[in-house]
């Protein structure tokens, strides 16, 4: 059998509910969506860790980034990183006679690319030295916040990467070798500045408020409240919200026209079929929800919950059944792993994900692999410190906040996690068995935390607060 081209498609802040096939929000992703339809849409897909470096390094390697040491971001407190001489994803395709290509924004390593095992790079250095050359005189006002760009569309960031993709796509048809093309768009990270057609697709006073927006942090961890003061986020309503909406929602339509070229690429190249397409993103965005933004200091699903879809027709096209799969899985996890078993090739040993191969082709996942639940961690920055474990199931979140108050959320009557009923004694068994299960999960792991005998009594004693 021949080889599958891979192309991986990482998006950077892509909130679960902002694509079209979510059926959520107003949101408008045809060329995300068309995918959706000719593959798998994993509705109960969760990031290990919603933050930016550390979730790229579990991809590479298919770890969680605590087990790594890869707590923080680069800039913040020192932090490991996974070598080159470690086991990862691009150095066992290359092993294998793959051409590896990276475009877009390298946050793996302060290591270049190349030493991980790819062969080519347009890397976000490249993009920005072509804007400023082009571009001296433009100055953006509004911050974090997001605007309009002023620059046409075909000089965006989002246009070149989907050029220069389209450029090596030309170039490996010729050469006729397996590829794997990993694109790390930048995009809908803060700030959000989409060109003029896109921009104007949206009439900000038509976005409704997420549904999690109205939150008064009563009976919440403190540095939720402390977040929205530094953010300066205090006294905004919902009408001073939309405009930062409708840059998020445009720069994700701009971000999916320019997926489209790709996939109109691979068309024309007659290697569509032939290439395992993955679309998801490192963690998802608060975007105004609970009123805050960004992704630090939370565990609600506005930033652990994302979109993940996968079309392969060769395993794909075989479900009797429809496309939306309920699984709980881990995108930065188990993608590694998945890439691994269909093109044959050895996984880490040391892996924490689970090959996704036989949910796509439609089989029914091992329930000894696959619990109902997933769990994800955090350890601050942005403020400082701040380590905060998760799980979550169909019904309820339990999250351990090491140095506040817990939350726990009854997800059947809150779906948008505004009520914390932690101390109520009608949870308290549901709430112990949560922590039983988060804590397997987190020795599984070696997370660094399970490992002291004090912290540990906060959850084998059920004596946290």
């Amino acid at each position: 059998m021949k080889k599958p081209n891979i192309l991986l498609y990482l998006a950077d802040q892509h909130r679960y509910d902002c694509v079209g096939c979510s059926h959520q929000r107003a949101v408008y992703t045809p060329n995300i969506d068309k995918i959706a339809q000719q593959g798998v849409v994993f509705e109960n897909a969760y990031c290990p860790t919603p933050v930016c470096a550390p979730a790229r390094q579990s991809f590479m390697n298919g770890m969680r980034a605590e087990s790594i040491g890869a707590l923080w971001n680069f800039g913040f407190i020192e932090t490991k990183t996974v070598q080159p001489s470690d086991w990862n994803i691009v150095k066992e395709l290359k092993d294998k006679g793959y051409n590896n290509i990276f475009v877009g924004k390298w946050d793996v390593s302060q290591v270049s690319p190349i030493e991980y095992g790819f062969d080519t790079v347009h890397s976000a250095k490249e993009y920005n030295s072509y804007f400023n050359s082009k571009y001296p005189q433009v100055k953006y006002i509004n911050s974090w916040f997001g605007e309009m760009n002023p620059i046409p569309y075909n000089d965006s960031r989002t246009k070149y990467y989907a050029d220069k993709t389209c450029e090596e796509i030309d170039r490996l048809k010729r050469e006729n070798s397996p590829w794997f093309i990993w694109i790390d768009g930048v995009d809908p990270h803060l700030p959000c500045r989409p060109s003029k057609e896109f921009y104007e697709m949206y009439d900000p006073s038509k976005i409704p408020p997420f549904g999690g927006f109205a939150d008064d942090f009563k009976n919440k961890p403190y540095i939720q409240k402390q977040q929205v003061l530094n953010w300066k986020l205090e006294n905004m309503k919902w009408e001073d919200w939309t405009e930062t909406v409708r840059c998020y929602y445009a720069m994700i339509t701009q971000m999916d026209h320019s997926f489209g070229l790709i996939l109109d690429k691979l068309k024309e190249s007659k290697m569509y079929d032939d290439t395992i397409i993955i679309y998801t993103s490192d963690h998802g965005d608060m975007c105004g929800s609970h009123g805050m933004i960004d992704k630090h200091y939370v565990m609600y699903d506005d930033v652990l919950r994302v979109p993940m879809i996968i079309r392969y027709p060769y395993l794909t096209a075989g479900r009797s059944h429809n496309n939306n799969e309920k699984t709980f899985v881990y995108n930065a996890l188990d993608i590694p792993q998945t890439i691994c078993d269909i093109c044959e090739i050895p996984a880490n040993p040391d892996s924490h994900g689970r090959s996704l191969k036989n949910i796509l082709s439609g089989k029914e996942p091992d329930k000894t692999q696959f619990s109902d639940y997933t769990v994800s961690c955090s350890n601050g920055q942005q403020f400082g410190s701040f380590t905060q474990r998760s799980i979550r199931n169909n019904k309820h979140k339990y999250i351990w906040n090491l140095t506040d108050i817990d939350e726990f959320y009854d997800l059947t009557n809150d779906p948008y996690e505004l009520d914390n009923r932690i101390n109520d004694v009608m949870y308290k068994g549901i709430i112990k068995n949560l922590r039983k299960q988060m804590k397997m999960e987190l020795v599984r792991c070696k997370d660094p935390f399970v490992k002291s005998g004090w912290l540990n009594r906060t959850l084998d004693d059920d004596v946290k607060l």
